[in-house]
């Protein structure tokens, strides 16, 4: 794989982000749309269809709206209007209230921000050089919702819905949706909610350390909605 400018971390992982959402709203032949890609001079592209200035995309992320680069809006406007009513669609969860079924959608968000971090931060890519072989089980339990994070050779660290969560290496459970949300948007207290049960951890701890350190490394820079 090859690897981002540092600085350009954290964009990739909103990007990132973003196209894991989109992994859970759109099917499957449609997720490529939201594909997102670093390009020279500053610039993200999503589906190779809808580019943004790496300033504009923060500010679609932050604020819920910014213009693409108009030039390429218009050599293909259907499909840059589908990406951009993914994108809205997208945003508006993060306004939800602790919706059922909005929490499993940006906890896989937040998850492939996370594995992002995994595969190109240097300094997290290099602790979890040991964890190749391991995997992380996911599950909100209120919703049976469950993820699976594993590493594939040429790939890296990836995020999907559904696996073997049983039998990976480490599990990660919150037991409702109230608690998912709060740690998919990156406002929960780990250490409180481990001494009330809401958050339970089990298998490799060690792998699960380290996934809470890169877990908020990523959290703390990763443009987010305000």
């Amino acid at each position: 794989m090859k690897m981002p400018s540092q600085a350009n971390i954290p964009v990739l992982a909103a990007a990132q982000s973003i196209y894991a959402c989109g992994c859970m709203l759109l099917p499957s032949s449609s997720v490529q749309l939201l594909l997102p890609k670093l390009l020279p001079n500053n610039e993200i592209s999503f589906g190779d269809i809808v580019h943004f200035k790496k300033e504009k995309f923060c500010t679609l992320v932050e604020s819920g709206f910014a213009l693409p680069k108009i030039s390429k809006f218009l050599t293909s406007p259907y499909q840059s209007i589908r990406v951009l009513a993914v994108l809205f669609r997208i945003g508006r969860l993060y306004q939800s209230k602790n919706n059922k079924a909005s929490v499993p959608i940006l906890l896989r968000g937040s998850l492939g921000a996370i594995c992002t971090y995994m595969n190109y931060h240097q300094g997290a890519s290099r602790i979890f050089e040991s964890e190749f072989t391991c995997s992380l089980g996911i599950k909100i339990l209120e919703t049976d919702t469950n993820f699976l994070i594993y590493h594939q050779k040429n790939i890296g660290w990836s995020v999907k819905i559904g696996g073997e969560t049983d039998s990976s290496s480490a599990q990660l459970i919150f037991q409702n949706t109230e608690i998912a949300h709060q740690a998919a948007l990156g406002d929960l207290d780990s250490w409180i909610a481990l001494t009330k049960g809401d958050v339970q951890l089990s298998g490799r701890i060690p792998m699960l350390d380290k996934f809470g350190y890169v877990a908020r490394i990523a959290q703390s820079e990763v443009p987010s909605p305000k």
